[in-house]
């Protein structure tokens, strides 16, 4: 996986834009590109129809949207940026999936593995010395083969990714990827992973503020872009609709028992959708997100061989098992803002709105699943073939118990006590915390929660600003936007007032789902005192919100007043390999803070999501005129 910035530039430069991806490999800007590249108008069409397809269906939901509005009303994507002259897709990442051979194998289509290339929209315009760029929720996957020809062993793809030398520079990079990774390669298709509505928690209370992800999948015939079905994922309204589809799938997946308990599997295209939905807040509890949890119940895959398996234990754990799989179940699992690679931000971002970790809890777990195939095969070996849950903490790929998770962290993933054990090999929370539910869905056969501090150890033992203090349960909406969430208790933070040694809860409508426990800075922590020598607290004296950042928020031009628009408050510190809990990510450390530059080398903060400006699709510059 390579996220070098100025290495990807340079893989751009030469041949490998998005631009050129589309046959116009001289476009700088997405109004060029939509004027010169048939394929991207189409491609881009289609992506607006859907949006505007969905727009209509809230509307009639008493759900009208907005693209500018500072009122607490829903917010949807500007399609106007999809041709912006302000605006293009950047390469942020270029990744190996050898592994995803096997995959192909199955399809009609196999390959010798897959190289993925994502592409982020991004604008960039400068106002007298004032520079104005950020990227926006919206990624597009560009997916090739490493082609198999007939008779022919698959190359040595553990040597072609095998970098010559380990302390290569940016161009060495470039020169390598171009000329080896990236030579010979075939398109299979594109993936659209965008965020398209976003309902601020102004208008969503207890929510913390909701959004959507649209996605979509294409193969590219000419200058047509052809939807295609989406991997593993059902058409829940089709398969509803017709009983005798729906008894074909489950017969399809009672005689394929064994490859879905290794992970391994694909599913027929006519029982699959060609566009999916994925909703926040609280992805992982949100029923929508579940389509086979939707369609249907532990009975339907009872008296099935589960003592044969090495990892699903019961029919619960079979359904969460094909949930996983899902384009909507993998959306939300252990995602970052829905997405599970964010890259890196260009060096003349706004300093208020970088990202510190560039993927997601699931990529870096996914990373070393991906590692030690790729070992396995530099060394002759069989690969393991076994995938994880995507909420699961990384496992060790070696020893001799394979892939066994270790334990999870504070505020990680956890999986709920329930009879029947789902899955045979689960995992822990470690310390002293255990496993708690903060968004109850009993409509799910295998429930999530986060690890919190234990109570029978006491609360306050454990306990970090930005935990999670109210918990509650997911109420179903006839769609699934209309969801709601009933806040049933309050956790983590006991005291009614704000101090530096006690901690209060800040309620959901502020933007933080789940609420935040929240505690002042004390000046020791102020001045970063206890990042010393390595050590990293949980802990960091960051910055948070409030009235004024409000109101910079209202302004569309944030780069300009974010400074003066935020404080000093506690937060939890994250890093490489060290997370932020769901509908939270790590952001990067100002370098105006005082005495901030030491710690800003490994140390962000975990910021709601929503925070970060370009986790969001509204509160942005006009996409034509920029700002006047």
């Amino acid at each position: 996986m390579v996220l070098d910035r100025p290495a990807l530039s340079m893989v751009e430069a030469k041949g490998w834009s998005f631009a050129a991806l589309m046959g116009a490999p001289g476009a700088a800007t997405l109004d060029a590109l939509k004027a010169r590249s048939p394929l991207y108008g189409d491609l881009s069409r289609q992506l607006g129809d859907d949006v505007k397809a969905l727009r209509t269906e809230m509307a009639a939901n008493k759900r009208p949207l907005f693209e500018v509005t500072d009122d607490n009303v829903g917010r949807i994507i500007d399609l106007r940026w999809l041709a912006s002259p302000l605006a293009s897709f950047r390469l942020v990442g270029v990744v190996n999936r050898t592994d995803r051979r096997d995959f192909t194998a199955l399809t009609s289509r196999p390959s010798c593995g897959e190289v993925r290339l994502i592409y982020r929209l991004a604008y960039r315009f400068r106002r007298g010395a004032l520079v104005y760029a950020s990227r926006l929720p919206v990624n597009i996957n560009a997916v090739f083969d490493v082609p198999a020809a007939a008779g022919v062993p698959c190359p040595d793809l553990a040597r072609a990714w095998t970098p010559p030398h380990p302390d290569m520079d940016a161009a060495e990079t470039a020169n390598w990827l171009a000329t080896g990774p990236l030579a010979g390669l075939a398109l299979r298709q594109i993936e659209i992973n965008a965020q398209v509505v976003r309902l601020p928690s102004g208008m969503e209370t207890e929510l913390g503020g909701q959004a959507i992800y649209l996605m979509r999948v294409f193969r590219i015939e000419g200058d047509r872009a052809i939807p295609k079905p989406l991997e593993n994922t059902p058409d829940v309204a089709r398969l509803g609709a017709d009983a005798a589809l729906k008894a074909r799938l489950v017969d399809y997946l009672r005689a394929h028992l064994p490859e879905i308990d290794r992970g391994v599997y694909q599913i027929p295209d006519e029982f699959l959708a060609d566009k999916a939905l994925s909703f926040s807040t609280f992805g992982s509890a949100r029923t929508a997100n579940h389509p086979f949890a939707s369609l249907f119940t532990p009975t339907d895959f009872a008296g099935l061989p589960y003592a044969d398996l090495g990892y699903v234990a019961s029919p619960a754990g079979l359904i969460a098992r094909l949930d996983d799989g899902t384009c909507t179940g993998c959306h939300q699992g252990a995602a970052t803002a829905g997405f599970h690679l964010i890259g890196h931000d260009e060096p003349d971002a706004s300093p208020f709105n970088v990202v510190k970790v560039p993927i997601s809890p699931h990529l870096y777990a996914e990373d070393a699943r991906r590692r030690a195939y790729h070992a396995a095969l530099a060394e002759g070996r069989d690969p393991d073939v076994f995938r994880p849950l995507s909420i699961a903490p990384p496992a060790s790929w070696t020893g001799a118990t394979p892939h066994a998770p270790i334990t999870a962290a504070a505020t990680m993933a956890c999986l709920l006590p329930r009879e029947p054990a789902p899955f045979k090999d689960g995992w822990s929370c470690g310390g002293a915390f255990s496993c708690e539910a903060i968004a109850h869905n009993p409509r799910l056969p295998v429930e999530t929660g986060q690890c919190m501090p234990t109570q029978d150890k006491g609360r306050n033992n454990g306990i970090v600003s930005g935990m999670a203090c109210l918990s509650g349960e997911i109420v179903p909406g006839r769609a699934p936007y209309l969801d709601r969430f009933r806040i049933l208790r309050q956790i983590n933070s006991q005291s009614a007032t704000v101090s530096p040694t006690a901690y209060n809860c800040r309620p959901a409508k502020l933007g933080v789902p789940g609420g935040a426990a929240y505690r002042q800075c004390t000046p020791a922590e102020r001045a970063f005192s206890g990042f010393t020598a390595g050590q990293a607290p949980a802990e960091i004296c960051a910055l948070v919100g409030g009235k004024a950042f409000d109101l910079c928020v209202a302004t569309d031009n944030f780069a300009k007043c974010m400074d003066a628009s935020v404080v000093r408050g506690n937060r939890p510190s994250c890093g490489t390999g060290r997370f932020c809990r769901e509908d939270f990510m790590c952001q990067a450390l100002p370098p105006n803070i005082p005495g901030v530059a030491p710690v800003a080398r490994d140390n962000g903060f975990c910021s709601p999501t929503y925070f970060v400006f370009q986790m969001r699709i509204d509160g942005h510059p006009d996409p034509i005129q920029g700002v006047k």
